[in-house]
C-alpha cells in the first residue's frame, strides 16, 4: 500500500510460511527496490511486465501457479496482473482493494469525491508531494501509530515498528515511487466514468477481504469488484480498519489458509442472482502453490 513496504507482511511471512513458500516483495519505488525518477517508469504496463519477469524466475524453481495477494496500491497492481496474466495465477487475494476501475470511478464520480480525494490531484505536482510527506519528522507515521480509539491507528504496533517505517521512508526519494504511481492515474479522463463493467470475467478464483471499520474503502466498493471474477469468496474482518492483515493478522491468515485449501464457499454470478458453489467446477485448475 502507499507508505508501506515488505515489513507490512511480516505476520503473513511467519504465519503462512508452512507449508507455503511466502514471498513479500517491495514494488518498484518502495523500500529497497529501484526508484527510477520518471513517472512513466511506473505505468501499469511497465510494472506488470516487470512483475511477470520476477514471477517467471520464481516459477523456474517451482512450476506451480502462484497465489497472489495485494493490498491497497499493491492490490490495484494485483487486479491488473490477474487480468493480464490469468494463466500464471491460481488464486488472487485482495485486501481492502476494490478493482481499479471501480475505485477510480468512485474517486471521480462527483466534485465532493474529488475534494475528499484531493491528495491524488496534489500528487500530480512535481516535488511538492514528496516534500510534504517527509515534513515534521514524518508525522504521517506518528498519526498512523498513535494509540487512540480511531480505527485508522494500528495500536498493536511497537515503537520499533514505527521507527522501521520512518527509516524506510526518511528521504524524499523514498516517496517518489509511491507518488509516481498516483501521477499516472487518468484523473482528467472523463471517459472512465462512462466505462461499463468487465467485458469478460477473470478466470481466477478471488478472495475479497475488507475490515468492517475501514475508513477508506467501503464494503460496497469491494463487493462490486466481484463482477470482475468468475468465482469469489468474501470475508469481512471484524475489528479491522484499512489494514486487516496487520490489525487482525491471525484472523486474516486463517481466511487465507482456508481459501488456499478450498475450504471456503464460493459465489458466482448467474444472470443477476448470486448463488453459493460448494465445490470448484471440474474444468478449473486446482493446482496448489
Amino acid at each position: 500500500d502507499f507508505g508501506d513496504f515488505w515489513y507490512g507482511w511480516r505476520n503473513q511471512l511467519k504465519g503462512l510460511s508452512y507449508p507455503n513458500w511466502v514471498v513479500a516483495l517491495d514494488m518498484k519505488g518502495f523500500g529497497d527496490s529501484d526508484k527510477p525518477f520518471m513517472a512513466n517508469n511506473y505505468k501499469y504496463e511497465v510494472v506488470l511486465e516487470e512483475l511477470k519477469q520476477f514471477i517467471d524466475v520464481l516459477q523456474k524453481k517451482n512450476l506451480k501457479k502462484i497465489v497472489l495477494v495485494g493490498h491497497g496500491l499493491g492490490g490495484h497492481i494485483g487486479w491488473k496482473f490477474v487480468e493480464t496474466y490469468p494463466s500464471m495465477v491460481r488464486k488472487f487475494i485482495s485486501l481492502s482493494t476494490p478493482h481499479p476501475r471501480i475505485w477510480l470511478k468512485h474517486v471521480m464520480r462527483s466534485w465532493r469525491s474529488v475534494i475528499e480525494n484531493r491528495w491524488l490531484y496534489v500528487c500530480r505536482l512535481p516535488f511538492l508531494p514528496e516534500m510534504e510527506m517527509v515534513s515534521n519528522d514524518l508525522e504521517v507515521f506518528d498519526k498512523r501509530f498513535k494509540k487512540s480509539s480511531s480505527v485508522t491507528d494500528l495500536t498493536n504496533y511497537s515503537n520499533f515498528d514505527k521507527e522501521a517505517y520512518k527509516y524506510t521512508f526518511s528521504r524524499t526519494s523514498d516517496w517518489q515511487g509511491p507518488i509516481n504511481y498516483f501521477r499516472n492515474l487518468p484523473l482528467a479522463d472523463s471517459s472512465v466514468l462512462r466505462e461499463e463493467g468487465p467485458k469478460q470475467s477473470i478466470p481466477v478464483e478471488a478472495l475479497l477481504l475488507v475490515g468492517n471499520m475501514d475508513p477508506e474503502v467501503s464494503l460496497e466498493l469491494v463487493s462490486q469488484s466481484a463482477e470482475y471474477v468468475e468465482r469469489f469468496a468474501m470475508q469481512i474482518v471484524n475489528g479491522a480498519g484499512h489494514n486487516p492483515h496487520q490489525e487482525q493478522a491471525n484472523v486474516v491468515n486463517k481466511h487465507i489458509t482456508k481459501f488456499i485449501k478450498d475450504e471456503l464457499s464460493y459465489m458466482t454470478k448467474w444472470s443477476s442472482m448470486m448463488k453459493v458453489v460448494s465445490q470448484p467446477p471440474p474444468s478449473f485448475s486446482s493446482r496448489h502453490n
